[in-house]
C-alpha cells in the first residue's frame, strides 16, 4: 500500500466521479491562459531591458525594476489570505487582468510625458510596483481557484506561465527587427511591443469568461462551495464568504511543498535576471544588445519545457522533490563564474547553464504547486492554492533583495545608481 505522503497527483483519479468531461482541452487551455497572464507584465518588462538601457542609461533599471515589482507582492498575499475569499472569483480575477493591462498600456508613453529622467524612471517604477500588486493578487486568485480542480490544472497554469516568458521574449525580438535601426524605427518598435501585450492580456481576460461558462467550471466550484459550507466557511445569514481555514494545521500539511517552492523561486530570482544580466559576450559575433535577448529566451524556452514536463511525467514524489531544488543552489557559484572572476569563458556554457538553470526552475516549481493542494481537503484548497502563492512570492521578494548583495559582491555596486 503507497504511504498517503509519497502519493503524487499522477497516481490519483484525474477527475471527480460525476464530474463533466472537459470537451476538447477548453478548462485546460483557457487556465494555461491564466498562467499566461500572471507574469506576462513582469516578463515583458524583463524583455524590453534593451529599450529601459536605451531611455536611462545612467540606471541600473533591471534591479529596480525588479524590485519594485516584487516588493509588495508576498505582504498582499499574505492580507489576501484573509480578505480574498470574501469576494467572486470573477470580479478579483476580472480586476486585476484589466489593471495591469492599462499599465502596460501606459508604460511606453511615461518617456514623452516626463522629460528628466529622475522623475521618468520614478513614475516607471510607481507603475511597475503597483503591476506587481495586481499580478500578486491575481497570482493568489488564480492559483485558488485551479485549486478546485485536479492537478494538472494547476499544472496547466505553470505551464502558461512559461508561455509568458517566450511569449514576451518572441513579441520583443519580432517587434524589434521588423523595425528600422532608427532612434525612431525602436522607438515605435517599443510601443508596438507595450500595445501588443497589453492585447494579450485581454486575450487572458476573454479566456476566463469562456473558463466561467463550461461545465466543468461550474462543477467544481458547486462541489466547493458546498465543502465550504458544510465545513463552516460560508455565513449564510449575509451570504458573504470568509476565510475560517486554521492555517497552522493548513501549513503543516504542505510545509514541504512551500519549502520546495520557496527554495526554487529564491534560487532563480536571486540570479535572474540581475546576475545573468551581468554575463558578457565575450566569444561570439553577436553583439551584447542581441546576446541578452538570446540569452533572456533561453531561460524562457528552459522554464516552459520545464513548467509543462509534469504533464507527462514525474520523477519526483512530496517526499523527495527537496533533493534537486536544493542541488539547483549550485548554480549561484556557476553564474558568479560567468562574471568575476570569469572562470568560463564560452558562450556555449554559459547558455547551457541558463538552460539547465531555467528548466529545473520550471519543473520543480510546478510539481511543488500541483502537489500541493492534494494535500488539502476541500474546503480547503483555494487557502492552500494562496499559501502556495504566498511562499513562491516571499522566496522572490527575499531573493529580490538577496540579489543586491550578489551585485555588490560581484560589481562592487548595489545596481541602484542614479
Amino acid at each position: 500500500m503507497i504511504d498517503e505522503n509519497e502519493r503524487t497527483p499522477l497516481m490519483d483519479d484525474p477527475v471527480k466521479t460525476g464530474a463533466p468531461e472537459d470537451k476538447y482541452g477548453l478548462a485546460w487551455i483557457c487556465c494555461s491562459f491564466l498562467g499566461l497572464g500572471l507574469l506576462f507584465p513582469f516578463n515583458c518588462y524583463i524583455a524590453a531591458s534593451d529599450f529601459y538601457a536605451t531611455l536611462y542609461p545612467n540606471v541600473s533599471y533591471a534591479f529596480l525594476m525588479s524590485l519594485a515589482y516584487n516588493f509588495f507582492s508576498w505582504i498582499l498575499l499574505f492580507v489576501s489570505l484573509r480578505v480574498m475569499p470574501k469576494f467572486s472569483f470573477r470580479l478579483r480575477i476580472n480586476t486585476f487582468i484589466i489593471g495591469g493591462a492599462a499599465i502596460l498600456f501606459v508604460m511606453p508613453f511615461i518617456p514623452s510625458m516626463i522629460s528628466q529622467e529622475t522623475g521618468a524612471v520614478s513614475f516607471s517604477l510607481v507603475l511597475t510596483f503597483l503591476s506587481g500588486c495586481l499580478s500578486s493578487l491575481l497570482f493568489g486568485s488564480v492559483m485558488g481557484l485551479v485549486a478546485l480542480f485536479p492537478p494538472t490544472y494547476t499544472g496547466s497554469v505553470m505551464s502558461g506561465i512559461g508561455v509568458a516568458g517566450i511569449c514576451a521574449s518572441l513579441l520583443r525580438i519580432i517587434t524589434k527587427v521588423a523595425m528600422p535601426n532608427t532612434e525612431q524605427g525602436q522607438k515605435t518598435s517599443s510601443y508596438l511591443y507595450f500595445f501588443l501585450g497589453s492585447f494579450i492580456l485581454l486575450t487572458c481576460f476573454l479566456a476566463f469568461q469562456l473558463l466561467l461558462r463550461l461545465p466543468i467550471t461550474k462543477y467544481y466550484m458547486t462541489s466547493y462551495e458546498a465543502s465550504r459550507a458544510k465545513n463552516g466557511s460560508i455565513n449564510d445569514s449575509t451570504n458573504n464568504t470568509k476565510n475560517e481555514v486554521p492555517l497552522k494545521p493548513l501549513l503543516l500539511k504542505v510545509w514541504k511543498e512551500a519549502f520546495v517552492v520557496f527554495t526554487v523561486f529564491f534560487t532563480t530570482l536571486s540570479l535572474f535576471p540581475g546576475v545573468t544580466g551581468l554575463v558578457q559576450n565575450i566569444d561570439s559575433n553577436l553583439g551584447q544588445d542581441w546576446f541578452n535577448i538570446i540569452f533572456t529566451s533561453f531561460f524562457m524556452v528552459g522554464d516552459f519545457i520545464g513548467r509543462t514536463a509534469p504533464k507527462w511525467f514525474i520523477l519526483f514524489n512530496p517526499n523527495n522533490l527537496w533533493i534537486p531544488t536544493v542541488a539547483r543552489l549550485i548554480f549561484f557559484p556557476l553564474f558568479s563564474l560567468c562574471v568575476k572572476p570569469v572562470v568560463f569563458k564560452s558562450i556555449y556554457i554559459y547558455f547551457t547553464f541558463m538552460f539547465l538553470f531555467s528548466l529545473t526552475n520550471g519543473y520543480c516549481g510546478t510539481l511543488a504547486m500541483m502537489f500541493g493542494p492534494t494535500k488539502a481537503d476541500e474546503h480547503e484548497k483555494e487557502v492552500t492554492g494562496i499559501v502556495m502563492s504566498f511562499f513562491l512570492n516571499f522566496g522572490i521578494w527575499v531573493a529580490t533583495m538577496f540579489a543586491f548583495l550578489l551585485s555588490y559582491l560581484l560589481t562592487g555596486s548595489t545596481g541602484i545608481n542614479f
